[in-house]
Parts: structure tokens; C-alpha cells; sequence
């Protein structure tokens, strides 16, 4: 599967003559027999990335979130950093608005140090060490899955600081729905979705579009407008064989091109990038036994500034990914489950690294154990990642329900994350280069977690301290020969409380963050990290209409030797259900136009207004 690349009219031309496809498409399915019942509710209360199984949320001795469809649709965001700003401990700095790079900071640790899964399977640059979160379509997520803190014993390397997990769309059977979108800065969208059923089971098909003009990111005495557009399409089905074996599948492709500047001018990156998984569940008595075989390929090529498309540099990362999970529940309060994982990256590019595939081959165990009263869990894992030194990494949570409604936990984890292609292979280039010396960067953290549920009010607090060594940072000396070096340490303590709530009829939700990244050689606070960040979000329902109000408050932060002052967004949102079918939404972003900064030098978006549309039929 292909899409051309498009931008500007053209990408909007063919963006309506593809909705108007889709609809057909949708029409004739959306006669299918309904085979398989509405999922329930419950499935919000369970997770799967904490532990690799499905696990109550109330269970998780982890700070968990979990963002919904339903929470997209009332936030009405225009990217995944708009959807994470507000989750407690998740700090954003983003190079202008929405497909600009973003940059993702899990409880103060690195911007690669979060691990983001699409549908459980790894993605992102080998090259980089991080996924480009600015180019994942918000139409296509059904939910999100946020793991705050250390989960390498289950995951591997990138784990450090929290794991992310984005759940590709998931409707049942004859269920279809379409929208349409359009803003600020000439933003224009439209996605579609459709449930086929058949016997033994469901497949949906989906697909998005985006189209903004986007506006001068760079401060500079060069004014241009920085936009992007994209495409995405996405299928994922499952088929039941019988009462214990069922397949699974899912895939997912994005085509599209980001505009940016930076100090040599204005420049553009196309990027083409997909994942496939295949999987199968086994399930009889006390076993469960899933096996997956899975591929993400991340590619991009940068031009522009005098340097003709086709003339610049570019980067491909394929991985090829297995996964063999064995769960077995011993009696009923005790389970025990282990586990395979293996991937091959391959990197390619129009620059000659000195190795250019690295294996990954990791064995896995992990123990749970829950009474009335006490919830106990351990995982260990070892990696043999090629050419570098095998890691081993654990977890290790004691939990005591103090009520029925009041669980404290204590957890530990030792976690790493690997150096990347660029770190240890990158050819010499002005005098700079990678170093094939490097280890593993490596962390040891400590939670104090409390969960309660009283008079209403749904709260979870945290209280943790990550020690970080080996950290990797370019060195260069006087005449700007740069190498990579195990040379930092970090201390990150901090605190992090979220409440959610009901009363005189609105909804609540309120979280407070304080994070104290320390660079240990010099005292001062990682930078683009805000020590503090807190948000307020009240809902309300009145008759046919939904309305949403949204404060975000972001301290003050430092970066390029730069201190960047605190700031205030105000955001507005309503929906209007015309009928079961039909819903207008609109929204108010930065409502107040304030003006700020959370990297040195880069615009933000000012005040912003969007107007959608969409039918449903469920």
C-alpha cells in the first residue's frame, strides 16, 4: 500500500475526492451482519502494557493513565503533544506547532527515554533513539496507555522513564462514522471509520487526512510558514478459530511532509513510515499464550535550502520484531508469566555507518501476587544487545490495600536504554564522529505510590527519585570536533498528584507536577524541563450540548543557556449532538493568545479556532 505525497490544494483536492470514496466503502459494508456484541466498558478499567497481560487498572502498582476516545473527542486536540500536555509528569517542548519535532520528557528523564509502542509494537528511529510523536495521526487512536516509570524488565531498552502505548481505531461490526475539520493557519481534515463483521470476528478499516499552512516556527529574519500534510490509513481485525486460538492483526501507514527552519533556513521533511503485527492467542484453563510477529519501518528524507528533493539526506530504521508471552495462573491469587523477545534493526541511509544491523534477544519472568489486602509483583529480564554489553533490568512493587479504597505501594526498577546507531557508528563528518566505545545509559528509581478512592474524589499521588548514569552527551573541543561520551549523572526527584471528580454537576480533573532534574556536575536543571506544570479541566452536560473548559499553567524553564518564563493556556471546547448520528464541535485553543516559549528561539501557536463536523452511526 502507497500513497502519493500531496500538499497545499492539491493534498486538499484529493483529500475530498478520498472522503467521498470512504463513504462508499462505508455505505456498503455498514449492511454487515453485527456478529460480535459491543465490547464493555469494563475494558477502560483493564491494561495490558504495565505488565504485558491484562491487568485492573487498580491493580497497576504503577502511576497509570489512560486516555479514551471519548476523552479525544472532548478534548478535540490538534496533535499527540496537545493530548499529553496535561497528563501529570509528561512535559512537551515543541519547535513550533502542531508537525514540528516535539520532544517528550517522562518525570525529567531524556526525550528518548520513553518507550512508545503503536498496537504493542516498537517504533521510532534507530538512528535518533526516539519516535516522532509531531507525525502520529490523533484520527487514528482509540487509546492511549501512559506508564509512568521504569518498565525496561518488561520492555527493554528505551523504558526508562515511562512507556507509551497508542492503540490503533477499533469499531464493531456495521458501526461507521466520518468527519470533517477545519482552523487556524488554513488546517483542514477529514477521517473515516468502518466495523466489518464477519463470522468469528470484526475488522476496521480507517483513514485520515491533514493539511495545515501552519505558521513561522522559527524567530528569525526569515518569515515563512512552516505546515505540514499527511496521510494515514490504517486495518485492524481479529478472527476467533475457535473457543482457545484467536489471530489478530493490525497495520498502519503514514505518508507526509513536515516544513521547518533552523539555522541554515527553511527546510522540508517527507517521511513514509508503517507497522505490521500478526498474533496469536492461545488460551485453555490456567494458560494463556500470545506469539506475535511484528515490523515498524520509520523512514524520512530532509531537503531544501538550496538542496533539491531527491538530493538529501535521508534515514530508514526497519525492525523486525517477535514476541513469545506464556501466562499461567497458579491458583488465584498467584500468576507467573515469561516470555521471548527478539528484533533486528537495520538502518539504512545515503551516510555509510560502520555497522548498520544490530540483534536484540531478550528473555523475560514476571510474578504477580494479590490477596485482600496485599499486591506483590517482580519482573527481571536480560538483553543481549549486539556489540554492546547485556543489560539486566528489573521491577519489583510491594503493595498494601490499607482500605478498600486506599492502596499504598512501594516500587524500585533498574532500567537502561541502548546508544543509538548516531552514538556509536556515526562516520566522521567535520571532524566528528560516534564512538563504538559507548555502554548503556542506566538508571535506578524509587516510587512511593498512593491510590484512593473517597467521597467521590479519584485521586493518585507519587512521590520518586531517578538516579542516571552513563548519561551519553556530545563533546566537542575547541574547534567543534564533537564525540559521544558516557560522562553525566542525573538525579531526578520529584512528586506528581492527579484528581478526578464529580460535583454540582460538572466534572473535574486536576493534576499537579513538580520535577528537579539535576545535572550533577553543574547543579542546574536539565534543560526544556519545567520544574513545575498543573492543569484544570472541568466538564459540564446540558441537554444536547458537551462543553469543556481547560487551564494549563507550565513554569518556568531554561534551554540554550536561555531562561524561558512560566506561561498560562486557557483552552475552550463545546459539542453540540444534533442528533444520535450528527455532532458539531468546536474548539478554543490558547484563548487568551499568550505568547511563550518552551524552546529557545521558536515560535508557539497563538490563539486558535476550529469548527468540525461528524456522523456516526453506532
Amino acid at each position: 500500500m502507497h500513497f502519493q505525497l500531496l500538499s497545499g490544494k492539491t493534498a486538499k483536492a484529493h483529500w475530498a475526492t478520498g472522503v467521498l470514496l470512504f463513504s462508499g466503502l462505508i455505505s456498503s459494508s455498514a449492511m454487515a451482519d453485527d456478529v460480535l456484541p459491543r465490547e464493555s466498558d469494563d475494558i477502560e478499567h483493564i491494561v495490558v502494557t504495565a505488565s504485558r497481560v491484562p491487568q485492573q487498572v487498580d491493580h497497576v502498582m504503577a502511576a497509570v493513565e489512560v486516555i479514551t476516545r471519548d476523552d479525544i473527542d472532548k478534548l478535540q486536540p490538534q496533535s499527540l503533544a496537545d493530548l499529553l500536555s496535561t497528563v501529570a509528569g509528561l512535559d512537551v517542548a515543541r519547535q513550533g506547532g502542531a508537525g514540528q519535532q516535539t520532544s517528550l520528557f517522562t518525570r525529567g528523564t531524556s526525550s528518548d527515554h520513553t518507550l512508545i509502542l503503536v498496537d504493542g509494537v516498537r517504533t521510532g528511529s534507530a538512528t535518533l533513539g526516539n519516535k516522532a510523536i509531531e507525525n502520529l495521526p490523533i484520527a487514528q487512536i482509540e487509546r492511549i496507555e501512559v506508564i509512568k516509570g521504569p518498565r525496561a524488565s518488561l520492555w527493554g531498552s528505551d523504558a526508562l522513564g515511562g512507556v507509551i502505548n497508542i492503540f490503533t481505531r477499533r469499531l464493531n461490526a456495521g458501526e461507521f462514522q466520518l468527519g470533517v475539520e477545519t482552523g487556524t493557519n488554513s488546517f483542514i481534515a477529514g477521517d473515516g471509520q468502518v466495523g466489518i463483521g464477519y463470522a468469528g470476528g470484526t475488522t476496521t478499516l480507517s483513514a485520515s487526512a491533514e493539511d495545515s499552512r501552519g505558521f513561522d516556527a522559527r524567530k528569525d529574519d526569515e518569515t515563512d510558514d512552516d505546515g505540514y500534510d499527511r496521510l494515514s490509513a490504517a486495518i485492524r481485525g481479529d478472527y476467533s478459530i475457535n473457543d482457545q486460538l484467536t489471530l489478530d492483526w493490525v497495520a498502519q501507514i503514514d505518508d507526509g511532509a513536515n516544513d521547518y527552519d533552523n539555522s541554515f533556513g527553511a527546510n522540508r521533511t517527507d517521511y513514509k513510515n508503517h507497522l505490521w503485527q500478526l498474533r496469536t492467542h492461545y488460551q485453555r484453563d490456567e494458560w494463556n499464550s500470545v506469539l506475535s510477529v511484528a515490523q515498524s519501518r520509520d523512514y524520512n528524507e530532509n531537503y531544501g535550502n538550496g538542496i533539491a528533493k531527491g538530493d538529501g539526506d535521508f534515514f530508514e530504521t526497519r525492525r523486525d520484531q517477535v514476541s513469545w508471552i506464556n501466562q499461567y495462573q497458579v491458583y488465584s491469587a498467584f500468576s507467573v508469566a515469561a516470555g521471548i523477545d527478539y528484533y533486528q534493526e537495520e538502518v539504512s541511509a545515503n551516510t555509510d555507518f560502520a555497522e548498520d544491523s544490530r540483534d536484540v534477544t531478550a528473555v523475560f519472568a514476571n510474578a504477580q501476587f494479590q490477596d485482600q489486602k496485599w499486591i506483590a509483583e517482580a519482573a527481571i529480564r536480560y538483553d543481549d544487545v549486539e556489540n554492546i554489553d547485556s543489560e539486566t533490568t528489573y521491577n519489583a512493587s510491594l503493595g498494601y490495600h490499607v482500605t478498600d479504597k486506599l492502596l499504598v505501594a512501594l516500587n524500585a526498577g533498574h532500567s537502561f536504554k541502548a546508544p543509538t546507531f548516531n552514538d556509536l557508528y556515526y562516520p566522521e563528518s567535520f571532524g566528528s564522529q560516534g564512538n563504538p566505545d559507548l555502554t548503556s545509559e542506566t538508571a535506578d528509581s524509587y516510587e512511593l505510590l498512593v491510590r484512593s478512592q473517597y467521597w467521590g474524589v479519584n485521586a493518585t499521588a507519587s512521590l520518586y527519585r531517578t538516579e542516571v548514569d552513563d548519561l551519553i552527551e556530545w563533546i566537542c573541543d575547541e574547534f567543534w570536533n564533537c564525540t559521544p561520551e558516557n560522562v553525566s549523572e542525573v538525579t531526578i526527584t520529584g512528586g506528581e498528584v492527579t484528581l478526578g471528580y464529580r460535583a454540582l454537576g460538572l466534572g473535574h480533573r486536576a493534576t499537579l507536577s513538580y520535577v528537579d532534574a539535576e545535572d550533577k556536575a553543574t547543579g542546574s536543571q536539565l534543560i526544556r524541563r519545567a520544574r513545575k506544570t498543573g492543569s484544570y479541566q472541568v466538564t459540564y452536560d446540558w441537554q444536547d450540548f458537551e462543553f469543556l473548559a481547560q487551564y494549563e499553567y507550565h513554569g518556568e524553564r531554561t534551554d540554550a543557556g536561555q531562561r524561558l518564563d512560566d506561561y498560562h493556556l486557557v483552552n475552550l471546547g463545546v459539542a453540540y449532538f444534533v442528533t444520535d448520528s450528527w455532532t458539531v464541535r468546536a474548539k478554543a485553543s490558547n484563548l487568551f493568545d499568550e505568547s511563550y516559549e518552551n524552546v529557545y528561539g521558536y515560535n508557539t501557536p497563538g490563539d486558535e479556532y476550529y469548527l468540525g463536523v461528524s456522523y456516526r452511526h453506532f
